[in-house]
């Protein structure tokens, strides 16, 4: 780390910590770091996978656990040392209380942002370092900030995209210094306080890194697919993710993230006119599925079956539209494959990639009607496949 710590001296300045960039920079210089340290391991690296996943949340609590209560510690010997000393006291103990605070801050995100690009590579996610919506999203998911209040999905789709991640960045490293302060001001109490807290934020931040994660990869690979057989086809795509993730009712924040993850990588022209068709009434979108290439068709269908099982659950209503757009393209819907999407997202965390030329083999002709319904033989129940 000593190479880092080098780095980060010639790139963090005072005035960041007092502008709350201090946290943008920080990351930005980690994830540089993990990145050229996994460039020099090479193929002698260990490769991690999805189940590690646990493993990896559990030892960043841990270090964010004792980094916690040893920053609580330095404060409270700091207060006792001025309530014993008096003013002149205060003048050495105040500047060391404040630098552990800091100190605390600064390991926390350090041990954050490394278990996130781990979590990432054992999903063969890669985390940009030059694209700060990766931590930003994930921040926001741990604030479970569906204080959106009263605003519509695609509402709070258009405000991701329309904010700017400078000052989103500023506000989150303000946050993040001010949560410090509080967790260790009040001596003795903040000991255990602070190594709990920190545990629990740790533990949150590391579940919201592997849904994230795994919605990503999920996402990313069958999108991909698709656009490499015809890149039009990405619209509607969006768009039918748009209705599959409104099926149940309001959407998710993991959801909202993914939209705008999906839409922040279209051209500005799609993007405005995705924007504008996040509608309720999935008619329109519908009709225009005829406009699906042939060849596309299948891996189209695949992507949208993708995008049902990513929540690990496919509802009727999910069902019922995957239903409509099978039929809209005149693909057979099958549920042993949507469930088995279901089983591999719960038990690999990621699916096995659909080919470029069709995905998988399907029958070219239409199955019966009561195959692809939801009737008496169905069973499909509401909530899970």
């Amino acid at each position: 780390m000593r190479d880092f710590a080098e780095k980060l001296g010639r790139e963090l300045r005072l005035e960041d910590l007092r502008t709350g960039a201090w946290h943008a920079r920080l990351v930005t210089a980690f994830v540089r770091h993990h990145e050229a340290r996994q460039a020099a391991a090479g193929a002698g690296a260990r490769t991690l996978r999805p189940s590690d996943t646990k493993a990896i949340i559990r030892r960043a609590c841990k270090e964010a656990a004792l980094v916690g209560a040893s920053a609580a510690g330095v404060s409270t010997s700091a207060t006792v040392f001025t309530v014993d000393t008096g003013f002149l006291g205060a003048l050495v103990a105040v500047p060391v209380a404040g630098a552990a605070i800091g100190l605390d801050t600064m390991l926390r995100s350090l041990i954050q942002a490394r278990m996130t690009c781990d979590v990432a590579s054992a999903f063969g996610v890669r985390i940009d370092p030059d694209d700060p919506w990766d931590f930003l999203h994930l921040h926001a998911l741990t604030a479970s900030a569906g204080s959106h209040g009263a605003k519509e999905g695609a509402e709070r789709v258009g405000d991701m995209l329309m904010a700017d991640p400078d000052e989103m960045e500023r506000k989150l490293g303000n946050l993040l210094l001010g949560e410090s302060v509080l967790r260790n001001i009040v001596p003795f109490v903040g000991v255990a306080t602070s190594s709990v807290t920190s545990w629990r934020h740790t533990r949150r931040f590391g579940e919201a890194a592997v849904e994230y994660v795994r919605y990503r990869r999920a996402l990313d690979d069958a999108f991909s697919t698709v656009r490499a057989l015809d890149a039009r086809c990405v619209e509607l795509l969006i768009e039918g993710a748009w209705f599959l993730f409104n099926a149940d009712g309001a959407l998710r924040a993991e959801e909202a993230v993914m939209l705008a993850h999906l839409l922040r990588n279209s051209p500005s022209a799609a993007r405005k006119r995705v924007l504008e068709r996040l509608v309720e009434d999935d008619t329109s979108w519908q009709s225009r599925l005829v406009e699906v290439p042939e060849s596309a068709r299948d891996a189209f269908l695949h992507a949208l079956e993708v995008v049902a099982a990513v929540d690990l659950t496919t509802s009727t209503a999910e069902w019922q539209l995957l239903r409509q757009a099978a039929s809209a393209l005149h693909r057979p819907l099958r549920r042993e494959r949507v469930q088995s999407l279901v089983k591999q997202l719960r038990a690999n965390g990621i699916v096995a990639v659909a080919r470029a030329d069709g995905a998988s083999p399907r029958d070219e002709r239409m199955p019966p009607a009561r195959e692809l319904g939801l009737g008496v033989d169905s069973q499909m129940m509401p909530g899970a496949v």
